[in-house]
């Protein structure tokens, strides 16, 4: 009978057998050595890992940025007519947030209506809109203290491909920067994760080839966003 030592099952080299793993799990193992002249003896550590993880990590934080640069994208495509354009304000001495003061719809195509909570915020509110540099004029409705109409300009060639511009810049940031929300650097996360392992096992090889198959579908949806997002703009 073979002995045991703290419950590990202690085996002489020339008995010990290779192990087989299907190709969703490796394995790592701690070996020990016996000293000089004595039967090399080798105690098994043996920890499994199931290496798909890293595919269903991988699918799930692209799908992720796919929808995060889709709407930012969106968030820009509308340009001035975008509601949320004054969302990052600070009103008044204070510094509040445009949100906590105000709220803003679109009315139609060409107008915003900004809903001012309290009347005396109103003038900190328009002084606000008017030094954010976006060219945007604020006015009162009349016979409402509380509402603001903002009338907004026609779209000129100049501002379609200013917009065209700014859409790239989203693209690169979300294809591949030092951002957490970016393609390249999920994959490169992911891949520094995998080549901690055993390289040779084929496992993880075909893992590898999987994220990369992931990493490139998702760049191509990315860039069909962008073309998408950009048709829409230019007209």
């Amino acid at each position: 009978m073979l002995p045991f030592v703290l419950g590990r099952q202690i085996t002489p080299s020339y008995l010990q057998a290779t192990r087989l793993f299907n190709c969703s799990a490796i394995s790592a193992k701690k070996v020990k050595k016996g000293g000089k002249g004595k039967t090399a003896e080798v105690e098994e550590d043996v920890e499994v890992v199931d290496v798909k993880q890293y595919v269903k990590q991988a699918t799930d934080e692209f799908n992720s940025i796919l929808e995060l640069h889709k709407r930012k994208l969106g968030e820009l495509k509308v340009g001035t007519a975008n509601p949320s354009i004054f969302n990052a304000l600070k009103v008044g001495k204070n510094n509040a947030k445009f949100t906590d003061v105000a709220t803003t719809s679109l009315k139609g195509r060409n107008n915003l209506i900004v809903t001012v909570f309290d009347p005396k915020d109103t003038k900190s509110v328009v002084s606000s809109i008017l030094g954010a540099g976006l060219n945007l004029n604020p006015e009162r409705i009349p016979d409402n203290e509380q509402q603001l109409k903002v009338a907004l300009p026609p779209p000129t060639t100049e501002s379609r491909k200013q917009t065209c511009k700014q859409l790239k810049a989203v693209f690169e940031e979300f294809k591949n920067s030092s951002s957490k929300q970016s393609l390249g650097h999920v994959r490169g996360e992911i891949l520094k994760q995998l080549k901690k392992l055993d390289k040779k096992n084929d496992s993880v090889t075909k893992i590898i080839q999987e994220i990369e198959r992931l990493h490139k579908d998702s760049t191509n949806k990315l860039q069909e966003q962008l073309k998408q997002a950009e048709k829409n703009v230019l007209g």
